[in-house]
């Protein structure tokens, strides 16, 4: 018997979930391998601090908690969300070890699945929400994340999120049928990515599709190149 959407979709957020759990353990030493990364977090950092001022932020796709370092330091109160368990526990564990932070509250797995937020939101509408290094891409329904944020942040509040830039013309010399199919089906891209014999789904939103899928719930404020790292940083208020 097929699958319906739905079916489709928590198949595909189960194994990218799976795949986080399994290289959870070495996650941040992958990151730490390239400098870029440390400096895109900084400039994500200094970006996110200009736009929101201390308030209640949901870390949205938190992984191992990089970012709670200059959160918790910049007095943010901190709504940590990572479907994750393995990465989860390397969060709390930095929490526990070594920030010592009253800021926190971590969501645990009865909480963390968005798709059930519209029936009972698990926490306080929040000041703005964080999604860094390419959170969204991991999922295959952007219009239902918008929607279901949208119910958890305040009129106003930020958006603020790292996406990988769409780069079309690679793409289509390196991935031409998987392209073309995307068009055809009017599907985002999608690219396998593979650590070890672990898998990930990877959805290469274009800007267009991430403001069609986001107009209804926020105001598209502002889209920049993250230098030569292969990101974008965007900007949305809610309505």
């Amino acid at each position: 018997m097929p699958h319906n959407s739905a079916d489709n979709y928590s198949l595909t957020s189960e194994k990218n979930i799976f795949y986080y759990d399994m290289i959870a353990a070495e996650y941040n030493q992958l990151l730490d391998k390239e400098d870029f990364n440390k400096e895109v977090r900084k400039e994500m950092s200094e970006k996110f601090r200009s736009i929101v001022t201390p308030g209640l932020v949901l870390d949205f796709g938190g992984g191992t908690g990089k970012d709670l370092d200059w959160l918790t330091g910049n007095n943010y109160q901190v709504i940590f969300c990572e479907p994750s368990k393995g990465m989860r526990e390397h969060a709390i564990s930095y929490e526990q070890n070594i920030l010592h932070s009253s800021r926190i509250t971590f969501l645990d797995d009865t909480k963390t699945n968005f798709l059930e937020w519209n029936t009972q939101s698990p926490f306080l509408q929040v000041d703005a929400v964080l999604a860094n290094f390419a959170v969204i891409n991991c999922i295959p329904n952007i219009d239902l994340l918008f929607k279901k944020i949208s119910s958890v942040i305040k009129p106003g509040g930020h958006v603020v999120a790292l996406v990988l830039k769409n780069d079309f013309k690679k793409l289509l010399r390196s991935n031409f049928r998987n392209v073309l199919k995307a068009f055809l089906y009017k599907k985002p891209v999608t690219v396998q990515v593979q650590y070890k014999q672990h898998v990930q789904t990877v959805y290469l939103y274009t800007m267009k599709e991430i403001k069609k899928a986001s107009n209804k719930y926020f105001d598209f404020r502002s889209a920049e190149t993250m230098g030569t790292s292969g990101f974008c940083l965007i900007h949305l208020t809610g309505k």
